[in-house]
């Protein structure tokens, strides 16, 4: 049933195809695959805080963190002073951790850990522990009704002029840029350079951050709040920088955070210096949903 109820949703999707290069129909595909699938972003119900001592998870009220459904206990997840972790299942729950049957305690990795993320599963729930200053328990479901209930995505009309060769101007050494997410927490976050384009005739550029084989902005610009998700978007470079010193930002394929989906992501804001004072009317709108 919900396989279907997500193949009507991706029917939906709003846009007319004509003189949309393939490459940019297949990155559309690829995103709305990666949203939709069981837990994806849109299947986030929670982020609940993990306190010192135990912190009992199941359906039943008198849990700490309690679930929609399921089992009325899964288990205990104690948490040291020294921030190191066990989980101590509860017998014949079902619960699993990365894919094996749970019996007895284990130590668990949070996704910051050098270590291989513990991941939970039980039913149509994931869930795992996440460092946001403090530790937290992330809580996926397939069944969630943001997974369900999906309206689709909607793009701008693609614009060829807004596939832009920049120029990648290095940081020696890389660049610290602070960043803010949601919560109001600060991190630190190293570039590797800015990038430097012109649109309509004025210049502009973006503080980079790196991936594995591309460059990514966390950018805000005039139609955030207007047409497209308030606090900003993000866009990956089409894969670094080559021998002429230049890089592709096609903004066709600026994105929405997942906070523009589900109010429980933690989404880093894009820093000052990457606020841009014009209307990129490219990528994804503003998601039906969202407040913002």
């Amino acid at each position: 049933m919900i396989r279907l109820l997500i193949t009507s949703f991706l029917l939906t999707t709003s846009i007319n195809t004509q003189a949309q290069p393939q490459e940019y129909l297949d990155w559309k595909d690829g995103r709305l695959e990666r949203l939709t699938q069981p837990h994806g972003w849109l299947s986030l119900v929670g982020l609940e805080w993990l306190y010192t001592g135990d912190n009992r998870i199941g359906a039943a009220a008198d849990n700490d963190i309690v679930l929609s459904h399921g089992p009325d206990y899964l288990g205990n997840l104690q948490l040291s002073a020294d921030s190191s972790m066990r989980f101590v299942p509860v017998a014949d729950s079902g619960i699993m951790a990365n894919g094996e049957p749970l019996a007895d305690t284990i130590d668990v990795f949070a996704d910051t850990s050098e270590q291989v993320t513990t991941e939970f599963t039980i039913g149509s729930f994931l869930f795992y522990v996440v460092e946001r200053d403090k530790m937290a328990f992330r809580i996926k479901d397939a069944r969630a009704p943001t997974r369900i209930d999906f309206k689709g995505l909607d793009y701008f009309p693609y614009d060829p002029d807004l596939r832009i060769v920049a120029r990648f101007v290095p940081y020696e050494p890389a660049k610290i840029i602070p960043t803010v997410n949601v919560l109001g927490v600060l991190n630190d976050s190293l570039s590797p350079g800015r990038l430097e384009f012109n649109i309509a005739g004025k210049s502009y550029s973006l503080d980079a951050l790196d991936s594995d084989n591309a460059y990514y902005m966390i950018f805000a610009d005039r139609t955030n709040g207007r047409s497209t998700y308030g606090p900003g978007r993000f866009v990956y470079t089409d894969g670094k920088v080559n021998e002429q010193g230049e890089v592709v930002i096609d903004f066709n394929k600026a994105y929405n955070p997942p906070c523009a989906f589900t109010a429980y992501s933690t989404c880093t804001l894009p820093p000052r210096q990457n606020r841009l004072p014009v209307f990129i009317e490219a990528g994804e709108r503003k998601y039906a949903n969202s407040v913002y």
